[in-house]
C-alpha cells in the first residue's frame, strides 16, 4: 500500500448503505464473531465486486450478544481457531464469486487487546494464515504485537488511523462510551484526516460503517485522501493546478490562496485551482493550504440568497422534457423546487455554473453549439444551469429567460460570486 487508502467496516447493520462500497479501497467484512452471517458476507463480497472494492476478512471475538468490543478471557489456541472459522467462512464464499480475500483486521476488543499480548496476537495471526494464507496484508495499529506477529509471520503490514474516532493525548483511542469517543462532525473527521494521512504514520484511515452518518463521514474522509494523492501540476513556470475537494468553500479558496506569498492570482474551476505567481517567488504549498482551510475553525460563510425570476419560454423544454420522460410543467418544477450554489464563474464575465439540477432534469449538450444565445437565456447543460449574461455563441439547452436581472455590471463585475445560493421562481406573462 503505497498511499493512504480509506478502508470501511462493512457487513455489520441490516440496510447497510450501497455507497460506503463505493466510498470504501477496502472492505472489513464482518464474518460472523461479532456480526455477519452467510447471507450479509454474499452481499458483501457482491458489492465490492461491484465497486472494484477490495475485499478482507474482519474476524472478532465470539461475540454477537456484545459486538464484540467487551474483550474476553479466551484461550490462544481457542482463539486462533476462532479466527481461522470466521476468515474461512468469508474465503469458501469468495472463492464462490471469485473476489480474492486481500486483507485481514481484527474487530474492537480483539483488536486492543491482541496488540497489548504477544500471545494473543500470534494467536490471531495464526487463524489469519490458516485461513487465507500469507498473501494477505494484516491491518492494525502503528506498532505493538500485531505489528509484530504480522510481520514474523511473513505477512504484509498496513498501519491504521481512524478518521471517526477521537483520541487521548498519548494518540491511544478514547474508549467507547466516553465524550469525544466516536466522531460525527465532518469536520473533525476532516482534521484526523488531514493530520494522519499527512503525517506519514499510516497507510489507511478507517471509518467505522456503523457510525452515525457513515456515508457523509466517508465521503468527506474518501475526498480528502483523493485530493492530497494529486500533486499540484505545474503549468508553465509560473502556474500550477490543484485538484480542489468537493466539500471546498469555492470563495474560501481562492481568498486563502491569493493570500500566499507571491501568487498574483487563483482562479476556480468547478474541479481545480490554479493558482498564478511570481516566479522568483514560488508558493511553498498551495495544496496544503487548502487542507488547512477545510479544518480551520474559521466561521460558516454566510452566501447571500438570489433569487431570479423566470419566464419558462425556452426553445429546448420540450426537447429536455423528451429526453427525461417527464412533463413540461414537472421540468419546471423540478428547476424551480433546488437551491443552486455558485460552482465556478467564467466561459463569459459573469456566467455563474449553478449545480446542481435536479439528476432527473440533467441533460447533455447540444451536440452543436448555437452561433447565439439570446442574453438572459437560462440553459440546463448535464447537471449544471446558468444564465447567459450576454449574447453569444452556446450549447446548453434553454429552458427560459431570466427577467429583472443582471449578471454583470460594468462597475462591480458579476453579480454571482462563488458560493452564492441562486433560486429561480417561475413567472408566468
Amino acid at each position: 500500500m503505497t498511499r493512504c487508502l480509506l478502508n470501511i467496516d462493512l457487513g455489520e447493520l441490516p440496510g447497510e448503505d450501497e455507497q460506503l462500497y463505493a466510498l470504501a479501497h477496502l472492505a472489513n467484512i464482518a464474518c460472523g464473531g461479532h456480526a455477519g452471517d452467510e447471507a450479509s458476507m454474499r452481499r458483501a463480497l457482491e458489492l465490492c465486486e461491484r465497486h472494484g472494492t477490495l475485499a478482507g476478512a474482519h474476524p472478532s471475538y465470539a461475540d454477537r450478544e456484545g459486538f464484540g468490543r467487551k474483550a474476553l478471557d479466551v484461550a490462544p489456541e481457542v482463539l486462533r481457531a476462532q479466527v481461522a472459522e470466521q476468515c474461512g467462512q468469508l474465503a469458501a464464499l469468495a472463492r464462490e464469486r471469485g473476489v480474492p480475500v486481500r486483507h485481514a483486521k481484527p474487530h474492537g476488543a480483539l483488536y486492543h487487546a491482541a496488540n497489548k499480548s504477544p500471545e494473543l496476537a500470534r494467536a490471531v495471526v495464526a487463524g489469519v494464515v490458516e485461513a487465507l494464507g500469507t498473501n494477505v496484508t494484516f491491518v492494525g495499529p502503528g506498532a505493538g504485537a500485531l505489528r509484530d506477529a504480522a510481520r514474523a509471520a511473513g505477512l504484509g503490514y498496513a498501519r491504521e488511523g481512524f478518521a471517526d474516532r477521537g483520541t487521548l493525548p498519548d494518540g491511544s483511542l478514547i474508549p467507547r462510551g466516553q465524550p469525544g469517543a466516536v466522531l460525527t462532525d465532518v469536520a473533525r473527521a476532516r482534521e484526523n484526516t488531514v493530520r494522519l494521512a499527512t503525517g506519514g504514520t499510516v497507510d489507511t484511515l478507517c471509518v467505522h460503517g456503523d457510525t452515525p452518518g457513515a456515508v457523509a463521514l466517508a465521503r468527506e474522509v474518501r475526498a480528502m485522501l483523493d485530493a492530497l494523492e494529486q500533486p499540484p501540476e505545474p503549468i508553465g513556470d509560473s502556474a500550477l493546478r490543484l485538484v480542489l475537494p468537493e466539500a471546498v468553500d469555492r470563495g474560501l479558496a481562492r481568498e486563502a490562496l491569493c493570500a500566499l506569498p507571491g501568487v498574483r492570482d487563483a482562479v476556480i474551476t468547478e474541479a481545480h485551482a490554479c493558482v498564478y505567481f511570481d516566479p522568483a517567488t514560488p508558493p511553498e504549498s498551495p495544496a496544503l493550504v487548502l487542507t488547512r482551510l477545510r479544518v480551520a475553525p474559521v466561521a460558516p460563510v454566510e452566501h447571500p440568497l438570489i433569487r431570479i425570476r423566470v419566464r419558462y419560454d425556452g426553445e429546448d423544454l420540450p426537447k429536455v422534457a423528451e429526453h427525461t420522460g417527464l412533463t413540461v410543467d414537472e421540468v419546471v418544477r423540478r428547476h424551480t423546487a433546488r437551491e443552486y450554489t455558485v460552482r465556478c464563474v467564467g466561459f463569459l464575465p459573469g456566467f455563474a455554473y449553478l449545480g446542481d439540477v435536479d439528476p432527473r432534469i440533467a441533460c447533455p449538450r447540444l451536440p452543436v453549439p448555437r452561433t447565439r444565445v439570446p442574453a438572459l437565456a437560462v440553459g440546463i447543460a448535464g447537471e449544471r444551469t446558468g444564465v447567459y449574461p450576454f449574447a453569444s455563441p452556446g450549447g446548453w439547452n434553454l429552458v427560459g429567460t431570466a427577467l429583472d436581472f443582471t449578471a454583470f455590471d460594468p462597475q462591480r463585475g458579476a453579480v454571482l460570486h462563488l458560493g452564492d445560493r441562486v433560486r429561480f421562481e417561475r413567472v408566468d406573462e
